[in-house]
């Protein structure tokens, strides 16, 4: 009895979401992703998780003056924020909106550079508008898929990575005196396609220290991260010889892991 229960819960309250004036609607998203949390750790099934993402994923906000309409992303990071990207034309054209924003958040974010916009709406919900990062996913990256069927060659590159992550974690600790991102998970450290150059994104977690960072520790922690997610599994047969072109992370990368980009 429990299970049709819930799901005529669910149900009504993704409908109450649906016809939810504008500014409930955020609180409501907040509510839903943490129902939707709720029930993915019960252990529930694939249908009836699918029933707490069904909120309205447009909403619209006055901010300073912009009027902007946000769709809801997709991928929601670790930080308690809601996250969505603006879909008005203009300036702020696919730049992320996020709401329920922690204070260390807002402050970290905007030391490090990355805030187009901040304030409070006209229901008085806090917003910042972050820039959006012109990295891409590991994964994503030419020159990871180069090597991503040899298993040597793909572990040399998750370490390669994991050090140009610690690298650029360390950077923006003295960039914005004192800020240190603390979450170097493969959603939240992204690379140019020669993986050549780090980009940091989601302050979340950050916290603020005057002790300078253990490079060391944060490239142990960047690579059980990042190693951990399976992405050199694959059973593909290894290549014949050596992988073609320069895309090997000690070939291509030689020289430049300690670059650093101010872009997010």
């Amino acid at each position: 009895m429990r299970l049709p229960l819930l799901l005529s819960l669910l149900s009504c309250l993704t409908l109450f979401v649906y016809c939810a004036p504008t500014p409930f609607k955020a609180d409501l998203d907040l509510a839903l992703r943490e129902l939707d949390d709720l029930v993915e750790r019960s252990g529930a099934d694939d249908a009836l998780r699918s029933l707490t993402r069904r909120a309205d994923q447009l909403i619209a906000i006055n901010l300073h003056g912009h009027q902007l309409t946000l769709q809801r992303f997709a991928n929601q990071g670790n930080s308690h924020s809601i996250v969505y990207t603006v879909a008005t034309p203009g300036p702020l054209h696919g730049d992320f909106a996020k709401t329920n924003v922690a204070e260390n958040e807002l402050r970290a974010t905007t030391a490090a550079g990355a805030v187009k916009l901040s304030g409070v709406d006209s229901t008085g919900r806090r917003w910042m508008i972050v820039q959006r990062s012109p990295g891409m996913p590991i994964t994503h990256t030419g020159a990871f898929r180069s090597v991503q069927h040899d298993q040597a060659h793909c572990d040399a590159m998750l370490h390669h990575a994991a050090r140009l992550a610690a690298t650029t974690m360390v950077h923006y600790w003295h960039h914005t005196q004192g800020w240190l991102q603390n979450d170097p998970n493969p959603q939240n450290v992204l690379f140019d396609d020669h993986m050549s150059v780090a980009y940091l994104i989601d302050w979340g977690q950050a916290t603020y220290t005057h002790t300078p960072p253990n490079q060391a520790h944060i490239e142990a922690e960047a690579y059980h991260m990042f190693s951990s997610h399976g992405f050199c599994r694959s059973h593909a047969p290894p290549p014949m010889g050596p992988p073609r072109g320069k895309a090997h992370g000690t070939s291509t990368t030689k020289g430049s892991s300690r670059r650093v980009a101010m872009h997010f």
